[in-house]
């Protein structure tokens, strides 16, 4: 019996390790989430100082159009951007060439989509740039089912993908935790935005959505285009 608790024990412990190196895993996941965007605006910086208004949207503007061309719809090609769906849908509006530009990405999507569904055995959506919006969302303060939908998946096939994978069970745990934890450093609410600095061009000034970079992903509100802050993705 000494020698049956012994390895219960054992089995135990090597349980624990393996649970704790998956969230260390995750957690590492998760703040790695941004690493390539603040990457390039460090890049950026390093050439010119702070960006401007107009080089802060042109990079969001960018990051729409990779989720677009990766199947996104507009809510998650918005989480994707940093930026709320009014300002997105602004941003088409007012620019006929980046509207035509969304909805070629977009039907590009739906070609890659049509021409993987013979092979395909999973449902649409099942692709890292939608688990990125997912986790994104969910650290944002979203709820899972919400998140889980910018993705591109029902709230069913959701849950039957985190029973599936305990990676993905271990990310979304994750990224609750990286919510919490911002919150508590920021000492404010969660859902409440940070801002990064940009610099603002006289042309930038002359009415363009690109002013309104500073809008909160979560009701579409945004900041004043005069304003030298944008929000930040962070």
């Amino acid at each position: 019996m000494v020698v049956g608790g012994v390895d219960e024990r054992r089995v135990e412990r090597r349980r624990a390790a393996c649970a704790h190196r998956l969230d260390a895993w995750a957690d590492g996941v998760v703040a790695g989430l941004d690493a390539q965007e603040d990457v390039e605006r460090s890049l950026l910086q390093a050439l010119r100082g702070d960006p401007s208004l107009r080089e802060e949207t042109a990079v969001r503007r960018a990051d729409a159009l990779r989720a677009a061309a990766l199947g996104l719809g507009p809510a998650g090609c918005a989480v994707a951007a940093g930026v709320s769906v009014r300002m997105l849908r602004g941003w088409q509006e007012q620019d006929p060439a980046f509207a035509a530009a969304m909805t070629a990405a977009a039907e590009l999507a739906e070609q890659e989509r049509e021409r993987a569904a013979p092979v395909a055995a999973d449902v649409p959506g099942l692709g890292p740039a939608a688990l990125r919006v997912v986790l994104k969302a969910i650290r944002e303060g979203s709820v899972q089912s919400s998140a889980a939908a910018l993705g591109g998946w029902s709230e069913q096939s959701f849950l039957r993908l985190r029973r599936k994978s305990p990676e993905v069970a271990a990310l979304l745990a994750a990224a609750r935790r990286a919510r919490a934890k911002k919150a508590d450093r920021r000492g404010r609410p969660r859902f409440e935005r940070g801002y990064r600095l940009v610099r603002v061009d006289d042309g930038d000034r002359g009415g363009e959505a690109g002013g309104e970079v500073g809008a909160d992903r979560s009701d579409g509100g945004g900041a004043d285009s005069g304003s030298a802050a944008a929000a930040s993705g962070a």
